[in-house]
This record gives C-alpha cells, sequence and structure tokens, in this order.
C-alpha cells in the first residue's frame, strides 16, 4: 500500500492577473498616507545610500591623492586637507546614520501596514468562513480552508505589502545609481553593466529549478505530514493490526523522496552562489582594467584621465549595490506569480455565495413556543438522490417524540433540516406556523439546543464550555446547571474542578463525561426546541443511567425530538416516528408499535431477541 497527498487547486503560481492586483490593492488604500511615507524615507535612503560611494570617491581623489591624480599643490596644504576629509568623513557618517533611521522608520511603517492588511484580509476570510453552509465545510477539507486563512494570506501580505514598496525601492536605486555613473563616466558605466544580462540569465534559469523543487518539497513535506497525522490518529489500529513494520517503511520512503529533494535544493544553491560570485568578481576586475587604464592614460598624457582611483572604487560599490535590486527584480515575478495564486483562491472563497442566508427584514423571536411542522420535505444532499421523501409530521409545544430506523433512514437530516444547516428542496418546515427560513438564523438557532454522538468541546476549561464565552452567565447558574443533568460529579473530582482543561476536542474526558457536559451546555443556553442525535450510545451502564435520567430533565420543559438507535431510550416518548429509506412508515407510542407488529416490531426483536417482547 502507497501514501500520496494530493493537491486539487494548490497551484503555487499563475500569470500576472491585472483585475486581480486590483483588488488586492483594495486592501491598502486605507493605508495609503503611512504608505506614502514609507516610499518617501525609502526615497530618501536610497538616494543617501547612491551618495555615500560619491562622497567615497571625493574623499580619495581630493583628500588622498595618488597616481592620475591632481598635484599637491593643486589640492593645497595638509591642514586644508585633512579639514576636508574630516568634513567628508562626518559627512558619511552622519548620512550613514540617518539612511539607518530613514530605513528603520520605514521598516516600521511596513510592517504596520502590512500587518494592519493581513488582520483585515484574515478576519474577513475567517467572517466569511461562518457564514458559509454546512454543505460547503462538506466538500472543502479543513486542512485547504485552513491555509486559506493562514499562509494564503500571509503570502498575500509579504508579497503585495512588502513587495510592493522593496519594488519601489530597488527601481529607484537602479535609476539613482546608473543616472550617477553615467553622468561621471558612461564608458565605467558599461563595463559595470556588462556582466548583469548574465547575472539575469543565470538569475532566471536558477527559479525555473529552484521553484519546480520548492514546489516539489512542498508536496513531499505535505505528504509526509499528512501521513505521520493519519498514523498517529490511528495508532491504535496500527497497534491492533501489526501493521508497525509497514507504517515505518512508508514514512522511510516519504522522508527519502522529502530528503532527496531538499539535497536538490542545496545544490543549485551551490551552482548559483557561485556563479553569481564569479561574475561580481569579474565586473570589479573589469571595472579595475578600464578605470586603472585610464588612470594611466592620465598619467602618460600628464592631464587628469577620464577615470580616477576614487571613481573606480565608487563603481564597485556601485556595481554591488546594482547587482542586488536586479536580481531581486528577477526573482520578484515568481514571488508575484505564487501571490496571485494564492489571491486568485482566497477571493474564489470570499466569492462563494452563502446559500442559508437571512431574508430582507428577517423575524427575530427571543423565545418561541415550539411547535414545529414538516410539511412534505423532500431532501437530497445529491441532486436525484433523495434522503427525505414527502415527510410530513406535526410536534405541539412541549411534546416528546422520537425519531428511529435503520443507518441512513434519514433521521440526522431532520435535525439538521429543523437547524437550517441545510435548506429544503421541497416542501417547508415550520415554527409556531412560520417558515424557518422567514427567521434571521441566529435567532432560529438560539432558540435549539442539538446533542450529538460525537461531542464537540473546546479547548479550555470545563466552566468555558459550559457557558461558550457567555459572560453574563453566573458562576452559580452555571453550577447548577451541571449538577442538574449529574454532570457535576464527575466535574468537582477533576484536578481544578471547572478550571480543569479539557484538552483538544475533550480528550481529557471519557465519552460519557463529554455527554454530560454538552447536556450541561444545552440547558444552560435554555434552548426551546431540543433535539438529542444518538445522545445516549457508547457509553457504560452506570454512565447511561445518569445520561438518561438528564434527558428525562432536559426534556421537562421543551419540545423535544430524540433521534436514537437504541430503543430503550424512546419507550416513553409521546409518539415514536418511524423512518425506512427516507420516508415514515410507522407512527405511534412503543406500544402502539408494538402491538402493530410492523417495522419498529422488527427493529425491537433485532435488539431484545433474548427478551420478551412485551412491554
Amino acid at each position: 500500500m502507497s501514501f500520496e497527498y494530493h493537491f486539487e487547486d494548490e497551484l503555487d503560481a499563475r500569470p500576472y492577473d491585472a483585475a486581480l492586483m486590483k483588488r488586492l490593492l483594495i486592501y491598502l488604500r486605507p493605508h495609503v498616507k503611512l504608505l506614502t511615507i514609507a516610499a518617501t524615507l525609502l526615497l530618501v535612503a536610497t538616494a543617501i545610500s547612491t551618495l555615500i560611494p560619491y562622497i567615497t570617491m571625493l574623499v580619495i581623489d581630493r583628500c588622498i591623492g595618488g597616481p592620475g591624480q591632481p598635484k599637491a599643490a593643486d589640492l593645497g596644504d595638509l591642514d586644508g586637507r585633512t579639514q576636508t576629509l574630516l568634513t567628508l568623513v562626518t559627512l558619511m557618517a552622519g548620512l550613514s546614520v540617518f539612511d539607518a533611521l530613514f530605513r528603520y522608520a520605514q521598516g516600521l511603517l511596513l510592517a504596520f501596514v502590512g500587518q494592519r492588511t493581513l488582520l483585515t484580509m484574515r478576519v474577513e476570510v475567517f467572517s466569511h468562513l461562518q457564514k458559509l453552509s454546512v454543505s460547503f465545510l462538506d466538500r472543502n477539507p479543513v486542512g485547504r480552508l485552513l491555509t486559506r486563512v493562514t499562509n494564503d494570506v500571509e503570502n498575500i501580505q509579504q508579497t503585495i505589502v512588502s513587495g510592493l514598496i522593496q519594488t519601489i525601492g530597488e527601481i529607484l536605486t537602479i535609476f539613482l545609481a546608473l543616472s550617477v555613473m553615467f553622468w561621471l563616466n558612461w564608458r565605467l558605466t558599461l563595463v559595470t553593466l556588462g556582466s548583469i544580462p548574465l547575472i539575469i540569465m543565470a538569475t532566471l534559469i536558477f527559479r525555473r529549478f529552484i521553484r519546480r523543487s520548492y514546489q516539489e518539497t512542498r508536496r513531499k513535506i505535505a505528504a509526509l505530514n499528512a501521513f505521520t497525522q493519519e498514523i498517529v490518529s490511528g495508532m491504535t489500529v496500527v497497534h491492533l493490526f501489526g501493521h508497525e513494520d509497514r507504517s515505518f517503511e512508508q514514512f522511510r520512503g516519504l522522508n527519502a523522496d522529502h530528503r532527496d529533494e531538499w539535497f536538490r535544493q542545496v545544490f543549485y544553491y551551490a551552482t548559483y552562489s557561485p556563479i553569481v560570485d564569479t561574475l561580481g568578481a569579474l565586473t570589479t576586475a573589469v571595472i579595475i582594467l578600464v578605470g586603472g587604464l585610464q588612470v594611466l592614460e592620465g598619467i602618460e598624457s600628464g592631464v587628469v584621465g577620464a577615470a580616477s582611483i576614487g571613481m573606480m572604487y565608487a563603481y564597485m560599490q556601485w556595481g554591488a549595490r546594482l547587482f542586488g535590486p536586479i536580481t531581486a527584480l528577477t526573482e520578484r515575478y515568481n514571488v508575484l506569480q505564487a501571490a496571485m495564486a494564492s489571491s486568485e483562491r482566497i477571493f474564489r472563497l470570499l466569492d462563494t455565495p452563502a446559500d442559508i442566508v437571512d431574508k430582507p427584514e428577517a423575524i427575530v423571536r427571543e423565545r418561541m413556543k415550539g411547535g414545529v411542522a414538516f410539511n412534505n420535505v423532500s431532501f437530497a444532499y445529491e441532486p436525484g438522490n433523495w434522503v427525505l421523501k414527502d415527510v410530513s409530521f406535526n410536534v405541539a409545544p412541549g411534546e416528546h417524540i422520537a425519531i428511529v430506523g435503520h443507518t441512513g433512514a434519514g433521521k440526522t437530516t431532520i435535525a439538521s433540516l429543523l437547524s437550517r444547516f441545510y435548506d429544503v428542496q421541497q416542501g417547508s418546515i415550520t415554527i409556531d406556523g412560520v417558515d424557518i427560513r422567514d427567521y434571521e438564523i441566529s435567532s432560529l438557532r438560539q432558540n435549539m439546543g442539538i446533542v450529538q454522538q460525537d461531542v464537540f468541546l473546546f479547548s479550555g476549561s470545563v466552566d468555558f464550555n459550559i457557558r461558550l464565552g457567555d459572560a453574563d452567565m453566573s458562576e452559580d447558574y452555571v453550577r447548577s446547571c451541571a449538577e442538574y443533568v449529574n454532570a457535576s460529579r464527575f466535574i468537582e473530582r477533576l484536578p481544578g474542578g471547572y478550571e480543569y482543561d479539557v484538552g483538544e476536542r475533550g480528550c481529557n474526558l471519557s465519552t460519557g463525561q463529554r455527554q454530560l457536559l454538552a447536556f450541561a451546555r444545552t440547558l444552560a443556553h435554555a434552548p426551546r426546541i431540543l433535539i438529542l442525535d444518538e445522545a445516549t450510545s457508547s457509553v457504560d451502564t452506570e454512565t447511561e443511567a445518569l445520561i438518561q435520567d438528564a434527558v428525562v430533565k432536559l426534556m421537562e420543559s421543551q419540545t423535544s425530538i430524540v433521534i436514537a438507535h437504541r430503543l430503550s431510550t424512546v419507550q416513553h416518548a409521546d409518539r415514536i416516528i418511524v423512518l425506512h429509506h427516507g420516508e415514515i412508515r410507522e407512527v405511534g407510542t412503543h406500544q402502539e408499535l408494538l402491538a402493530h407488529r410492523g417495522l419498529y416490531y422488527t427493529l425491537y426483536r433485532l435488539q431484545y431477541k433474548d427478551q420478551s417482547t412485551a412491554a
């Protein structure tokens, strides 16, 4: 068996898209002033850094002198030259300090704007995720959605905010440096630029190979992480079936694939860096050669040549300053492509419409009576594959009904439709005579409490999981709810009691404890309609007795719909609805259905074949 991890839409690059970029720049509008200040600071810092080599040239040529330089008589006396030297060095030091300060301030501004932009975009994506329906979450893996909120948003922030200003700075550096260089000595400038095409070509070739390798590394580490997560999560099964050796071999193979790809990256970098360094050294050598010839020409003729020693030194500095921005600009397009891919994925998510939305002027009702009616409801998760077929039933306020049936009969679908996690395709569902689609969604769900078989608890304390961040609940109220549903017995035995950390998804608690805690949470939020979806399964006999008692207490004053496999949990319901292949086959009390000797009777006999079928 081999393990593979596929990325369905994880494209790492996309051609530049002006429409996407225009939409991205909208996030920068609130920060235009700060970005303008940052760009201005960068402009000044770039001008200063370009000026420093020129001052260095003046120091060498006017203060130190040398072959091909003005004679001592032209330079003035020693004291004057010393004073000029001190002045120029002080100026250089001062400009260097200002350069550092400007770049520091510009970096702070960019960091601030970048983080605010990241926050805005990340909040927008997360907020939109909360509005999307359960059906959307069913179709999209959690890991992919998590990547949108984290990696993709950060990738855009780094590219669009920091990258935009950095690109401006790199272009300014090239423009200012070349302007000064051509003004001083166009021949030396052309010499300096001679190796630039080779550096650009080497960079483009390198980026093509390193990008492909980087993509492969991402895929391989994703496969390794996914395999490790799956094996660790299913370690019990691995041990039970003696799969340790095969799992280890798979892990070693995936790890070796990642290692080999990583070594390939090391090879590319080990090849690229010496090439660039060599081209830079050759450029320096050619500058020295051409500049030296010009200096010697001046000595030969007795006239100051077109170049000087100071100019040669300055050109070596400018050349070094040119290489960085030029290679960075060649790389920037690749980074921009990745940002385009990330932005396309994010905007595709943001443009996904929420299919469960409030109507204009939706009804808000803080406290419902709890009368539920399904009116000829049909529903399919996939077109044509009906899960519910023309289902109709009524539940009076305060009535307790149960829904039973084989797996796949459509029981849980009824709970999902009533909570409006999905909308019906045919028919309608009403509460207190009002179509649930006419209620405000938050108002509808605040009147409902659902306890599922697989209870979800958040990382944090017991107290937090009961109140779910509701600061208006008093401590006494939280404890009274837990006591009422028999949860306080185990809570008070936990280290720290109500402050005990339940762990991720409640991993520090047993199944029964999680269910009791879910009952306490449901009771604390006082729902008018209670839905118990297989909430009493998978527990020991003693815990089941506590849960059954909690169920009875919870159902005392609410409209209750109990979905169950265990028929022992539904025998005292006011009515029992038997579902079969999405259709209602039987309705009645426990005694009536047994006497009818239909589908319910068959289900009962299958569960209690060792017992008498009498009530």
